[in-house]
């Protein structure tokens, strides 16, 4: 892991992570190579950007058994103390080795989810969410294609005893 802050608004982590891991599908004991980036950035005192983009790959009996592909992006808005809005995305790539599995695969998944977050804290133990968010899902036959998408409301309580 290896972190640089050049500033007190900017921080960027890379980090990298590699050896033995468990296949969890086909109970096969592999290894598995990760590498990952993060990227925050406070723009002024309202703002955050946060950036992560991670790539992984398992090989299993010296074959690929997946390559992965994540990345999420968020963008807080701090209007005070009481109120924030988040904008957050993620992507889900996975190409999967069909013919390293012992169990029928689909040899390639997507995933894109969006979600939009407004928070009000009434009073310090109350606070009211209300958002948005909706799912794609991708496989060989389909381009991304819209799953489903969903409002909300939300109340948070803390009970004192």
């Amino acid at each position: 892991m290896a972190s640089v802050i050049p500033s007190g608004a900017f921080a960027l982590t890379i980090l990298s992570s590699f050896g033995d891991a468990l296949d969890y599908v086909n109970t096969r004991k592999g290894g598995k190579t990760s590498l990952g980036s993060q990227l925050i950035y406070n723009l002024g005192t309202h703002w955050r950007l946060n950036l992560n983009l991670t790539h992984e790959r398992m090989n299993v009996q010296a074959a690929r058994l997946y390559t992965a592909l994540v990345g999420q992006a968020s963008v807080i808005y701090h209007l005070n103390t009481k109120i924030f809005l988040r904008a957050l995305l993620q992507y889900y790539d996975y190409d999967y080795n069909a013919d390293n599995y012992l169990v029928p695969v689909e040899p390639r998944f997507r995933k894109f989810f969006s979600q939009v977050l407004f928070s009000y804290k009434l009073n310090p133990r109350t606070v009211l969410f209300l958002g948005y968010a909706d799912n794609y899902f991708g496989s060989p036959e389909f381009g991304l294609t819209q799953k489903d998408r969903t409002l909300f409301v939300k109340v948070g309580y803390a009970w004192i005893v």
